[in-house]
Formats: C-alpha cells, sequence, structure tokens
C-alpha cells in the first residue's frame, strides 16, 4: 500500500534534539569554545526561514537570561519554553511549535518542535514540517550531533506498521535525500504503548549522520503519557550520551588515521637512514640535522594522537556508563509491556565494538612511539660523535698551525738578529741577501714544524 500518497496522520509534529559542545579541556575553565551559541543563531536563520518571528529572538533572550540556568533540569529561559506561531504557512495548515534551549553540563541542547496541531494532516503534507531538509544535521551543524523525533497519531487502518512508518520518513525528507544518505530501517521497539521505529545511515561522523526516531501514537494510553512528560528529560540526556558517543567516535577515526599517516612518515624516514651509510660524511651529517628538526614535530603530533584516542575511548566510556543510567530511568517509566531493546543494542554496540575498536587501535601505534624515540636517539647519538670528531679535527689543525707558525717564528726570530745589512741596500745581483734567507728559513721551518706535528699527533691517534 502506498502509505505516501493516501496516508494521514493526526496531530502530527517534528522534533530536533540536537546538541552543541559548549565547554572542552582544551579551554580555560568556564570558556565556552568558539562556536558554542551556533545553536541559537542556527534557530534565528529557521525563524526567518520558516516565517516565525518569535524563534528568530532566541539568542536575543538567551543573552538576556546570560546563559543561566534557572533549574537543575538545565533550561536557560525563564519561562523554560517558547512557543510560537509562523506567520503564514501550507493552505489549511497551521504552524505552531516550541523550543527548550538546555545547558547540560558541557553542553548545550535543543529541542525545538514543529508541529500542525490538527486532527487529520495528509501524510504528504507533513514536508512542511521540513522544508528545505532545513532539520537535517547539514544544515544544523551540531558539533555533537542530533536526532530527530517524527509523533503522530496514524488516521485510518494500517496494514503493515514498519511500511507506514517507512512512509513517514520519506514524508518530511525529499527523496533525493533519502537516496542521497542511504537511510535504513534498523530496529523497531515500543515506548509508552506505541511502537517506535529508528533509522539511520550509519555515518561515521555527526555532520553526516542522519538518526530518525518514527514514533506512532496507536493508544490513548500513549497520548496521556507522553503530554505527562515524565520520558522528556531522561529521552533527551539519552539521546545526548548517544551523540556524544558517535562523537567521540568519529574524533577517534580521525585520530587513527592522523597517527597511521605520522607513522608512515617515520617509516620512510627508517628506509633513507638506511640508504645513507652510502653517501659521503658531509651529506649524511647535513641530513641527519635536517631530520633532526623534523621527526621530532611529527613525534610529538603522534603522541598527541594516542592521548586524544584515550581521551576519547575514556568518553565513550564514561557517556556509556550514563547512556545505561538514563535508559535505566527511562524503563522505570514505561509499561511492563514497551520494549526498549533497540536502545540497548545501541550501548552494546558502544561497548564491544568502539572501545575495543580503540583498544585495538592503541595496541598497534603505542609501539610506534618507542620507535620514533629510538630513531631520534640514534640520529642525535650520531650527530654528536660525528660534531666531537669535526671538533676534534678542527682542534688538532690549530695546535699544528700554532706549533707550525711559532716554529717559524723562532727561526726567523734567531736569524733576523744575524741581519747585517738594511732594507735599502738590497740588491738581488749580489747573492742572497740575509733578509731573503731568513724568510726563506722562516717558510722552512713553518712547513718543518707543521709535518713534525702532524706526525706526532698521527702516532698518537689524534689525526686522521
Amino acid at each position: 500500500m502506498d502509505y505516501l500518497s493516501t496516508g494521514k496522520v493526526g496531530y502530527p509534529k517534528l522534533t530536533l534534539y540536537a546538541f552543541n559542545l559548549k565547554h572542552s579541556l582544551a579551554q580555560k575553565p568556564k570558556t565556552p569554545v568558539k562556536n558554542a551559541n551556533d545553536l541559537w543563531l542556527k534557530c534565528e536563520q529557521l525563524g526567518k526561514q520558516l516565517g516565525v518571528p518569535k524563534l528568530e529572538t532566541l539568542p536575543e533572550l538567551i543573552e538576556k537570561a546570560n546563559n543561566q540556568k534557572t533549574s537543575i533540569s538545565g533550561e536557560i529561559l525563564p519561562d523554560r519554553i517558547l512557543t510560537f506561531t509562523a506567520i503564514q504557512h501550507q493552505q489549511n495548515l497551521h504552524l505552531s511549535g516550541e523550543a527548550n534551549p538546555l545547558e547540560i553540563h558541557d553542553t548545550y541542547a535543543l529541542d525545538l518542535t514543529l508541529r500542525y496541531p490538527d486532527p487529520e494532516v495528509k501524510l504528504a503534507d507533513v514536508r512542511g514540517l521540513n522544508p528545505d531538509d532545513c532539520l537535517l544535521s547539514k544544515n544544523i551543524n551540531a558539533s555533537l550531533g542530533q536526532t530527530l523525533v517524527f509523533f503522530a497519531q496514524p488516521v485510518g487502518k494500517i496494514d503493515n506498521e514498519q511500511d507506514f512508518a517507512d512512509a513517514c520518513v520519506k514524508a518530511f525528507l525529499s527523496e533525493e535525500t533519502w537516496e542521497k544518505l542511504k537511510i535504513s530501517y534498523q530496529h523497531q521497539g515500543q515506548l509508552l504503548g506505541s511502537p517506535i521505529f529508528e533509522y539511520n545511515n550509519d555515518a561515521d561522523s555527526p555532520e553526516a549522520q542522519c538518526h530518525v526516531l518514527i514514533w506512532l501514537n496507536t493508544h490513548d494510553i500513549t497520548t496521556e503519557l507522553e503530554n505527562k512528560g515524565e520520558y522528556y528529560y531522561p529521552l533527551i540526556d539519552l539521546l545526548l550520551c548517544r551523540s556524544k558517543i558517535i562523537y567521540a567516535r568519529s574524533e577517534a577515526i580521525w585520530c587513527h588515521e592522523q597517527a597511521r599517516a605520522a607513522y608512515s612518515d617515520l617509516e620512510k624516514y627508517k628506509q633513507e637512514f638506511k640508504q645513507q651509510k652510502n653517501n659521503s660524511i658531509d651529506l649524511k651529517f647535513d641530513k641527519f640535522n635536517q631530520w633532526l628538526q623534523e621527526i621530532p614535530e611529527i613525534s610529538f603530533n603522534y603522541v598527541d594522537y594516542l592521548r586524544d584516542l584515550e581521551l576519547h575511548r575514556t568518553t565513550i566510556q564514561t557517556n556509556s556508563k550514563n547512556y545505561r543510567l538514563y535508559l535505566d530511568k527511562l524503563n522505570k517509566i514505561c509499561s511492563k509491556s514497551d520494549n526498549l531493546e533497540f536502545f540497548s543494542n545501541f550501548l552494546e554496540l558502544a561497548e564491544d565494538t568502539f572501545v575495543e575498536q580503540i583498544n585495538t587501535n592503541l595496541a598497534y601505534l603505542t609501539p610506534g612511539q618507542n620507535l620514533f624515540d629510538q630513531m631520534i636517539g640514534t640520529i642525535r647519538g650520531i650527530l654528536e660523535v660525528e660534531q666531537a670528531k669535526r671538533d676534534r679535527s678542527l682542534e688538532n689543525t690549530i695546535q699544528v698551525v700554532g706549533i707550525a707558525f711559532g716554529g717559524g717564528a723562532i727561526v726567523s726570530g734567531v736569524v733576523t738578529q744575524h741581519i747585517d745589512k738594511p732594507f735599502t741596500e738590497i740588491n738581488f745581483k749580489y747573492p742572497i741577501h740575509p733578509l731573503v734567507l731568513s724568510l726563506l728559513w722562516s717558510f722552512l721551518a713553518t712547513v718543518a714544524c707543521f709535518l713534525l706535528a702532524r706526525l706526532w699527533l698521527f702516532t698518537k691517534g689524534k689525526w686522521g
């Protein structure tokens, strides 16, 4: 049955739960990250796009509230929720909704709900709750990711609930987006007495992931419990933990790729190091000096990647524990007939797959840190030995030259004492003048002293 063209729903609402990091370890305490307020600015843009003037004022209202939480639940606004309606929307449909900005520990969270408060809405018209895919992650750009929850009451008989849920997803997404993102059905459960379906495209990064929950209101008890709202904060906290886990895993994948690239660079240095044995001493000396400037920087980055991998593992482990805590709270609120196993499946994925993958990556990469240290130590040792040789050679050369010139000066001084003719009487037509003879003896003495000094250092093993 083609539910997308013939199906109808009552009181449909599409809720965006988006999460943006406010604080990080890289920042000073109480100092927000650079793009902490982007989530509120995005609401301002959505207000203009949807024709909702009150939504445009959200950043101003938050600034006025000075970003101070007014309750233990994390509400930022004094009135908690900002309700609004659109100036003009689809024919015969009146768009309304509410925004609830929250500050949960180190994170800004946004609950933005768009609804049609009508008892009967064509499923095809649900597209108006997400015009131009404005609520998708590629447009919201929440740093930690997001989840879309569609809640509606099916009108008329449904032969296949999953097919109807498929039609609901395709109703508020463009066909092009559905095919491009490759969104697929993953799990089914039951929440507050009614079926809930999970869809995802399993992208690694929060910016690319499209996580959707389709919650069909098929029982009167669901309406009552949903209006009561006891499930609200445990669900938001659970989805926040989920987003943090996805984000940490995405960052861990990036760190692993960067560490692999750094290790590959080191392998190139290692191979070239083996080839240096055939080069001259001067070429090796210059090459190793250059490496001693390059390799430590690569090594420092490599250590950073390993450290960050460990931090991301800790983040996943910590949020997995919190996820389990909020899931337990949610289970206590739900009836015995409810089934939240699909939430538990993600927890198993985080603990058994994400964490273990990081452990495996660290096991492979950590020995590389010692290889970097050994490479740097070896090159530094070679340079120190070569530099010592050069310093000793220079010292010996200076010593030999000093002896040579000293010997030559002594001989020159002795010979000069016997010069009995003034310089003006030099005449090269006659036998060698004493001054010339003195210079000649001085030169010969210098050469002789140089050779003798060098021979002496050579016999002592200090020249060569």
